[in-house]
């Protein structure tokens, strides 16, 4: 009879995270798994309801001509610009689904080792609703992309508005700095969990505007998506956690 083989290092480390979830999530009481999932279920209504009215007043906005501003912001932009192009791409990858789903898949890890599924549920509910609402947006409205820095050679072949990485990047690392924050009771460690999210943000909406794919438009809607999604977790986290 061959030996049996040892388990994968990997494998072993989910199992033993999933495990831990599974207990942490039994010992939680059941009202607070009901304020959590209704407090998320009615802020997602109203994040879609949202959605929809910022789709609605841009296309008008468009059509009005009231954005019409946008390319000479784009173009000034460039012109003026201390970073290149390069380091546009490089500081924007804090954004991207492939960073962002690596600190998902990390924190919700901590999380869950810690015991928190409330928590763990929060992170994972920050990106992927998130992701989900912005895709219904470019469905609803397919905004052509701006072709005015390189003729828009690194722009997607899909919608512009709103942008998905500056809504994720805000609703991902906001509900990581409010958790750091509501963690600590040292106001200056408060302050660098915020001052941090907002250093990345800033960061990743600086960087997708330099590359030129989006309108400033489509930046000021994702940052609205993003942080409308992040008081709702952090709301709902609240009321989960209280007493729980």
């Amino acid at each position: 009879m061959e030996p049996r083989r040892p388990p994968w290092v990997a494998a072993e480390a989910i199992r033993q995270v999933a495990t831990r979830f599974r207990h942490g999530a039994g010992r939680l009481p059941r009202p607070a798994w009901r304020r959590w999932v209704a407090t998320v279920a009615g802020g997602y209504v109203a994040l879609v309801a949202l959605t929809l009215g910022l789709v609605a007043a841009a296309r008008l906005a468009v059509e009005a001509g009231v954005l019409a501003w946008e390319p000479a912001f784009l173009r000034a932009l460039e012109a003026r610009s201390p970073l290149d192009f390069s380091a546009a791409v490089w500081i924007q990858t804090l954004g991207t689904d492939i960073t962002l789903l690596l600190v998902v898949l990390f924190a919700v890890g901590a999380a869950a080792w810690a015991g928190r599924p409330l928590r763990a549920l929060s992170i994972v509910a920050a990106y992927l609703p998130t992701d989900l609402v912005v895709r219904l947006a470019w469905l609803l409205w397919d905004r052509p992309r701006p072709d005015l820095i390189l003729e828009g050679i690194v722009a997607p072949g899909f919608a512009s508005f709103p942008s998905g990485h500056t809504a994720k990047t805000v609703a991902v690392y906001g509900i990581l700095a409010f958790l750091w924050a509501r963690a600590s009771r040292n106001p200056i460690e408060r302050a660098v969990a915020a001052a941090l999210a907002l250093a990345i943000t800033l960061a990743v909406i600086f960087g997708r505007l330099r590359m030129g794919v989006h309108w400033p438009s489509d930046i000021a809607a994702g940052a609205l998506i993003g942080g409308a999604w992040l008081a709702v977790l952090a709301v709902a986290l609240g009321r989960g956690e209280r007493g729980g």
